[in-house]
């Protein structure tokens, strides 16, 4: 194994997760003078940033977290020579940065926007049936994260069902949402006992109130 062979996928691997570990959610929120791990939930996803602050803030750092995602995903797909699978490689690189970023003492948020731009690259196809199947469960139930664990188990299903796709990237695919889904377990536990908050409820919320 030559030098070359180790260096590249460590570097790109590096970078991904240092990529990832842009805490876009944390900055937007410093930029109005507020510690966004001191508000809601804690974590810096899109999420707690719209309940914090509002859609003008919300939306660019979903778009961040989604394109930064999708960054680390092309560079794996252009540089470790493995196709969707060197995506999905960076990719979880990307979505552990994220998840437990080094710029905020291994905090971060819950990773699914970071997901979906990964999947922008990987599968698109995927990406496009849990989008719509994320805006549908909403809509109807005004529940984000429902709409987030329902979209990307849909993902999965497909996959599963979908000739297209290999065992290795079926399996890459669980991985990702197994790691969503164990995110989400405060969720799961709240959605349970009907205490999750909806969306458009209280945009300003104490830190320790549901999310």
């Amino acid at each position: 194994m030559t030098l070359e062979a180790v260096s590249v996928p460590a570097a790109v691997c590096l970078a991904s997760y240092l990529m990832g570990a842009i805490p876009f959610g944390f900055i937007a929120a410093r930029l109005k003078g507020i510690d966004i791990t001191k508000q809601g939930s804690g974590n810096t996803g899109a999420t707690n940033v719209l309940r914090t602050l509002g859609p003008r803030y919300a939306v660019p750092v979903l778009l961040l977290d989604a394109g930064k995602g999708a960054a680390a995903a092309y560079l794996g797909m252009r540089f470790l020579g493995m196709g969707s699978l060197g995506a999905l490689l960076a990719g979880a690189c990307a979505i552990a940065g994220h998840n437990w970023s080094l710029f905020l003492k291994f905090r971060g948020g819950k990773g699914v926007a970071t997901s979906a731009g990964v999947g922008f690259v990987a599968f698109p196809y995927l990406l496009l049936a849990a989008l719509a199947v994320f805006v549908t469960v909403v809509l109807a139930t005004r529940y984000v994260s429902l709409g987030s664990l329902v979209a990307a188990w849909t993902a999965l299903i497909l996959s599963l069902l979908s000739s297209s796709y290999t065992t290795v990237q079926r399996v890459a695919v669980f991985l990702l949402v197994a790691a969503i889904t164990v995110q989400h377990r405060s969720n799961i536990a709240r959605l349970a006992s009907g205490t999750e908050r909806k969306f458009g409820e209280s945009t300003v919320i104490r830190k320790g109130e549901p999310r």
